[in-house]
């Protein structure tokens, strides 16, 4: 599920239907950037993992835990009961679980609703910046027009001259 998406910043800033393709594409890598930026995904996704409790306490993968769905004891293969979520550390309320490997079973990530405010934020403002790059870019080469490296105009010119 994607948190943010192209059609809600359609309605945010209102954008012109005769760029909506270009639009598209510059946020799809807006969303790229942030996200290599930040090292992980924004959607909410599964995830499964396997580790070993140390000091009664393992830490995810993956940051913003949306659900954990299953906890196993991989040494006793049953579920566990009771634990604390904080952040990407998971603490456990059992110190029978000292050394043993646990399966992890979670969501994490944002949805739509569980989305800051403030990473939306930088999003729109992120793609304006962008598209102003982009239409600067654009309106460049408009402005100068087409100019050949030098190296091609030298070799058009040397043939040029041959058919005076």
């Amino acid at each position: 599920m994607k948190p943010f998406t192209f059609e809600e910043l359609q309605k945010i800033l209102e954008l012109n239907a005769e760029e909506i393709e270009t639009d598209s594409l510059i946020f799809a890598a807006t969303i790229s950037y942030i996200e290599k930026l930040l090292g992980y995904t924004l959607d909410d996704k599964n995830y499964n993992e396997l580790h070993t409790v140390k000091d009664c306490m393992v830490f995810t993968d993956h940051e913003n835990i949306s659900e954990m769905i299953n906890i196993i004891d991989m040494t006793t293969k049953l579920r566990v009961p009771n634990c604390v979520i904080d952040g990407q550390r998971i603490l456990f309320i059992d110190p029978k679980l000292e050394g043993h490997v646990v399966f992890l079973n979670y969501n994490a990530g944002f949805t739509e609703e569980t989305l800051p405010a403030d990473l939306k934020e930088v999003i729109v403002k992120l793609f304006l910046l962008k598209k102003k790059d982009f239409i600067k870019q654009t309106n460049l080469d408009d402005e100068t027009g087409f100019e050949l490296p030098q190296d091609i105009q030298s070799v058009i010119n040397l043939y040029s001259r041959k058919c005076l």
